[in-house]
């Protein structure tokens, strides 16, 4: 008998270490073959970590490598942080998921009346209020307050009805750790630290404080076809959107919580609740393989789902500017795995992460890496600036088209001519971004994200010559308030 119990241990031991080693591998060519700098890695089975490694560079040009303590940027995995901190409220019975928002955090209002009264928290963190995907985003750099940008989306205009059609919406979730500030009388960034990172003994976790550390992932990009060091993508006046930061050994107890039944911290029924559908969703290009039209594609609380041979897959990513992050849980077998690297908008995540669901679960009837890299040239193409017609000078002098311009979601935009070159700033925090001349009176907004995409901003002009209003496709229309002095 004690011969059996010794083989079954090790076949046991086997069974899990093999797919591991062959993961650990996998990880280690894809990371040249992708380009990456560097990437952090955790993998647990239930309460026990079968891998917390760095691999590659912290920051090009220096041996700083990456260790399974390398603080990263989360991005929206920030988001699955916001509900769970919720869910402990809703453990406590302070809150419900499904009671209205302006129970307990009375300012709270939407363009429309009826979603005013009747958005709960399940709809917030399901994209299912009706404000468009990423609208409102800008908010969140322009240096207003919490109360003025909760005050400002009102001005949204909503994508669909309520509760009609999931739109991926930051500002729900700024709503939504508003709300869990109100319930708990303390900041949303003291609630998670509080009901989340301490608890589970994340020490390393935190939020932009933590960037302040020796051992810190800097932000890459290529641009222009080099590999760039960037600035810091500080998400600002939106936290509970993508705000947190943590490294591979603070994940793997991250993950634990949810496949070991809560560990004490949110309710193992609660943690059901919070994985299941709440809201269907549509598979885009900005969901990689194995996600297509035939897996499904949810949303949860604070969490997506989709099916694999057979299996329901939870997962959260995100993406900051040079930053890509993704937990992928396999809950009916107890196993997940965090992917957090260097690089702007790369699909290298979701490529080991992919790798990770066929040891597990077995291979796809397509070849998912070869997909993933084909999806990988879509969004290549998002930071692709648009073609100008051939040089043409503004038909107008550039101090025409300076001035104050003001709607009610943003406030004030002012664009002032700089050596030679129209800047607009936007809002109390004077938020830079270039106009370049397109054609006519069109120019091209870039803000100094690299992912701030680019797009027309087309000027109208005034009987005598100056500009009175402007249009943009994503901010609406803003009309001159008053010229600079």
């Amino acid at each position: 008998m004690r011969k059996c119990s010794l083989l079954f241990v090790t076949m046991t031991a086997v069974i899990f270490a093999e797919p591991i080693e062959e993961l650990d591998t996998f990880i280690e060519k894809a990371l040249t073959e992708w380009n990456v700098p560097g990437v952090a890695v955790s993998v647990v089975k239930e309460d026990k970590v079968l891998l917390s490694k760095g691999y590659g560079i912290a920051k090009i040009g220096t041996e700083e490598k990456v260790d399974s303590k390398t603080v990263f940027q989360l991005a929206s995995i920030t988001k699955a942080l916001t509900s769970a901190a919720l869910a402990v409220e809703v453990d406590k019975g302070r809150l419900t998921w499904d009671e209205e928002v302006i129970l307990n955090l009375p300012q709270f209002a939407l363009k429309d009346p009826y979603p005013t009264r009747y958005t709960t928290a399940r709809d917030l963190l399901a994209h299912r209020t009706g404000l468009p995907a990423f609208g409102g985003d800008l908010l969140g750099k322009m240096g207003y307050n919490d109360s003025e940008i909760l005050h400002r989306i009102r001005f949204i205009d909503p994508a669909s009805s309520f509760r009609d059609k999931a739109h991926y919406s930051n500002a729900g979730y700024f709503i939504a750790g508003e709300l869990l500030a109100a319930i708990t009388g303390k900041s949303y960034e003291q609630t998670v630290r509080d009901s989340i990172f301490t608890p589970l003994k994340m020490s390393q976790s935190g939020f932009a404080e933590k960037l302040d550390n020796d051992n810190v992932a800097y932000p890459h990009a290529f641009i222009d076809g080099k590999l760039t060091i960037l600035d810091w993508d500080i998400t600002g006046g939106f936290p509970a959107a993508g705000a947190a930061t943590s490294t591979a050994d603070d994940m793997a107890k991250w993950m634990s919580m949810y496949l070991a039944g809560g560990q004490g911290v949110i309710k193992p029924e609660t943690i059901d609740e919070m994985f299941a559908s709440s809201m269907a969703g549509e598979a885009s290009f900005s969901e990689a393989p194995p996600i297509n039209d035939y897996s499904g594609f949810n949303f949860g609380l604070g969490w997506d789902n989709f099916h694999f041979h057979g299996k329901m897959i939870v997962e959260k990513g995100g993406g900051l500017d040079g930053i890509r992050t993704v937990t992928t849980l396999i809950p009916q077998l107890g196993v997940g795995i965090t992917v957090m690297c260097n690089l702007n908008l790369t699909l290298f995540p979701e490529a080991v992460r992919a790798e990770f669901l066929e040891l597990y679960l077995g291979k796809a009837d397509t070849d998912i890496q070869q997909e993933i890299k084909e999806r990988q040239k879509q969004l290549d193409q998002l930071l692709v600036k648009p073609e100008p017609p051939k040089a043409v000078e503004p038909p107008q002098k550039l101090a025409l088209y300076t001035g104050k311009y003001s709607n009610d979601l943003y406030g004030i935009m002012e664009v002032e001519e700089k050596n030679g070159q129209l800047v607009l700033y936007a809002g109390p925090g004077r938020y830079a971004g270039t106009l370049t001349h397109y054609s006519n009176n069109t120019f091209t907004l870039t803000w100094p994200a690299v992912n701030g995409g680019n797009q027309q901003v087309t000027f109208t002009m005034g009987p005598e010559g100056k500009g009175i209003a402007f249009d943009t496709e994503t901010y609406g229309r803003f009309t001159l308030a008053t010229s600079p002095s």
